[in-house]
């Protein structure tokens, strides 16, 4: 895969990719608190999970790192979890779940959850 250390930059939101056999690893980091983050989010999430798709890897969005995320950053998020499923492409999003704030959005999304674990939410 040819995302393995790329680095994309919005505002307070750095996403970092690593690769690990059969995984792209996307960890957020900083404060995504931008009015539109599906901008800059979109189109990005949109190109990892086709990277995906050709690699045939899992997608990983790694939050724990993650300090703020406004209610905003959800729409390309799930958006990103219906392009995963309708490209095949295995997603899970991993989150802090001793950060109250994480525990608390990320519950929300275990109704996107699949029996066969092709879209996991996993509290670390």
């Amino acid at each position: 895969m040819t995302d393995a250390g790329r680095r994309w930059h919005q505002g307070a939101l750095t996403l970092e990719a690593h690769t690990a056999p059969g995984e792209l690893r996307v960890v957020w980091s900083g404060r995504s608190d931008e009015r539109e983050p599906a901008r800059f989010l979109a189109p990005l999430l949109a190109e990892l999970v086709e990277t995906c798709r050709s690699a045939q890897a899992r997608l990983r969005l790694d939050f724990t790192a993650l300090e703020f995320m406004n209610s905003s950053t959800f729409t390309p998020i799930v958006k990103a979890i219906a392009d995963s499923r309708s490209a095949g492409v295995a997603i899970a999003l991993e989150y802090a779940q001793a950060k109250r704030w994480q525990a608390l959005s990320f519950s929300a999304l275990r109704t996107f959850e699949t029996r066969d674990g092709s879209v996991a939410v996993l509290g670390r």
